[in-house]
């Protein structure tokens, strides 16, 4: 994108007129500015209390949670104000122009509601829920439209918008990075979101089965999907008009432009025309993906104590697993004669021999983290967004860039979403001097060190995950992913950037030898929001990250109620009763399976010549125990 005077000075000039001009407007103004007008006007507004009060809490010995939560609650709405089409992008932009068409996704609930749940649960089987902002949007936040014809863009290639109805092209449906990084606490009775940080309810593993049941039992051969094509074009025959494309939102909602009544009847009909091969063509990249899912359950995933697929990976992914495996079976396939067989009796060099399950993680001020992923191995945003692209959209050259560069650029400064229960701030000023003793040391901005097992002791598996081959199919997969060698972005130090034409190191870190190998330590923003614990989601609460020897062995994942003694989601195997309502992907977590092991971050360590306390068992530690956990409700 062009430089940030030049696109300050646009948005500014296109603020008046049409829906188009107006989205064109904020979209152009995707380079941040250093002071956001709202984020001024509530600093103005709250003279006594801010937000960055809570770097300092002996330092404000007055200061009491509820303002200080109410102050972080003011910077963080007020930056989401500032930044509309950051924020909406972010939540809900597809991430690709590759998808299941939006029609025949609405319809598969009637078609299959065994597999997909009723039409009005909005697919919350899966862990996707309806979006806080928008309740009127036809899909749950998380899920994506765009239009095979790409993004509208103006004559300097900018985006106009997410959508226009104008343009020429079906319309499909992704997963957003809303998907996985929007979470949801549950306060009393209401459900509070949390923006950046983990949907710890969401299973897109699970998601992913769905259509290979769908394709199993009704596109499994071409008979089969003659009779689906007909029952689903009935189908849409009898959804009303305006079932598709709800005038009160797609007329009204940021990010479309040049909506008509006449889009729906335009969409059924392209749909309808061409039902044999959309399904054809849907099941045909669903025995691929399927594939590279059975080629890890013999090898990865193949081991007597591997952990789950679909239905066992709540909160959870394998990032790195699951893309190797699935660029080597695009791969395969790339050729147009696709041998199942053939393809899982040869041997990949590529893949790990073990799993390595990872938690979906936090993905708030960015700014404050110079590597990305769980290993580090990523520094630049705009990669760290293309990587979980990538295996989102399966097909390289479909993956939107200009969604890549205005989500980096939003999560750069978004801050996190304060603790919503009290804290004794008594006990949390006292926890600041114990924090400030034993964890900055290595929870500290921008820190870009790697620890390995020798010095924290954590399961390795993930650390471990890629080989030489396996580094060189990465980069062959972002490279072709970046598709566009021009493609510019300003990110919001106002350089602008061409991440396209990078290779290598730049691109990610040779992890390969051991003496590179371990997980990053970010800092612990927004801390009491990213359980379970550790890269694999091994350790439920802050307490038992602290008191290594009070660690279950297995434990409840997928409740969105909270837990404010031991600091983390509800947990308890015994709570099951209690919590399964609201928790349609809630699972038992067994730490005994492969590469899920809670061990590591359970003994001192000395760092920088200095003893750092991790391990808090003992009557000796309770209080300071205690103390070090409300501080860190705090952060």
């Amino acid at each position: 994108m062009p430089g940030e005077t030049r696109l300050q000075a646009r948005g500014r000039a296109g603020r008046a007129g049409s829906l188009c001009r107006s989205h064109r407007a904020m979209l152009l103004a995707v380079a941040l500015p250093l002071l956001p007008a709202a984020a001024a006007q509530a600093a103005t507004a709250q003279t006594t209390t801010s937000c960055a009060m809570r770097e300092d809490l002996t330092g404000h010995p007055d200061v009491s949670w509820a303002d200080l939560r109410a102050a972080c609650r003011a910077e963080q709405q007020a930056y989401e104000k500032d930044n509309p089409v950051g924020f909406t992008w972010f939540a809900n932009a597809a991430n690709g122009f590759a998808g299941v068409p939006y029609v025949v996704l609405r319809v598969l609930p009637d078609l299959a509601p065994d597999i997909w749940g009723r039409p009005e649960d909005q697919f919350s089987r899966f862990g996707l829920f309806r979006d806080p902002d928008e309740p009127n949007r036809p899909l749950p936040r998380g899920l994506g439209l765009a239009s095979t014809a790409g993004r509208p863009v103006d004559a300097d290639g900018q985006p106009t918008a997410q959508l226009d109805f104008t343009q020429r092209g079906l319309h499909v449906v992704s997963l957003s990075c809303g998907a996985c990084h929007t979470g949801r606490v549950q306060v009393n009775s209401r459900m509070e979101p949390v923006e950046g940080g983990a949907n710890i309810q969401f299973d897109v593993r699970k998601w992913r089965e769905a259509f290979n049941q769908t394709v199993a039992g009704y596109l499994s051969d071409p008979g089969k999907i003659t009779d689906t094509a007909r029952q689903v074009a009935a189908l849409i025959d009898q959804k009303p008009e305006g079932y598709f494309y709800p005038a009160d939102y797609f007329g009204k909602a940021p990010g479309y432009a040049h909506f008509s009544p006449a889009v729906e009847a335009a969409q059924r009909d392209a749909v309808k025309a061409n039902l044999v091969p959309i399904l054809t063509g849907l099941a045909t990249g669903t025995k691929v993906r399927g594939t590279g899912v059975e080629l890890q359950l013999r090898t990865s995933y193949g081991n007597w104590n591997a952990p789950g697929l679909a239905g066992y990976s709540t909160g959870q992914q394998d990032g790195s697993g699951d893309l190797i495996a699935q660029l080597l079976a695009t791969s395969a396939a790339a050729s147009g004669s696709f041998d199942p067989a053939k393809f899982l009796s040869t041997h990949f060099e590529e893949m790990p021999p073990f799993a390595t399950n990872t938690d979906i993680p936090s993905v708030w001020n960015q700014q404050a983290r110079k590597v990305g992923q769980w290993d580090g191995s990523v520094r630049m945003p705009f990669w760290r967004n293309l990587a979980a692209q990538l295996p989102i959209v399966g097909q390289a050259d479909k993956v939107d860039l200009h969604n890549t560069g205005i989500v980096a650029n939003f999560l750069h400064g978004l801050p996190p979403t304060p603790y919503p229960l009290e804290v004794d701030m008594t006990r949390a000023r006292r926890g600041e001097t114990l924090f400030r003793d034993n964890c900055v040391s290595c929870h500290k901005p921008l820190n870009d060190a790697v620890y390995g097992r020798r010095e924290i002791g954590t399961d390795m598996n993930r650390a471990e995950v890629l080989n030489p081959p396996a580094l060189k199919l990465f980069l062959a997969g972002f490279t072709a992913a970046c598709h566009d060698p021009d493609f510019r972005y300003t990110d919001p130090a106002g350089e602008a950037l061409l991440p396209c034409r990078m290779n290598g190191a730049d691109i990610i870190a040779d992890r390969t030898r051991p003496d590179t190998q371990g997980y990053a330590a970010s800092v612990l923003d927004g801390i009491w929001a990213r359980a379970p614990y550790l890269h694999n989601g091994s350790i439920p609460t802050l307490r038992h990250l602290l008191v290594p020897s009070e660690r279950p062995a297995t434990f409840l994942r997928g409740a969105v109620s909270y837990d404010p003694v031991h600091v983390g989601w509800t947990w308890e195997v015994t709570e099951i009763g209690r919590v399964s309502d609201a928790a349609p992907t809630l699972m038992l977590f067994d730490t005994r399976r492969d590469g899920a092991a809670n061990v590591g971050h359970d003994r001192n360590v000395v760092v920088d010549g200095k003893l750092q306390r991790l391990d808090w068992s003992g009557p000796e530690n309770a209080e300071a125990l205690l103390d070090l956990i409300e501080y860190l409700k705090t952060q």
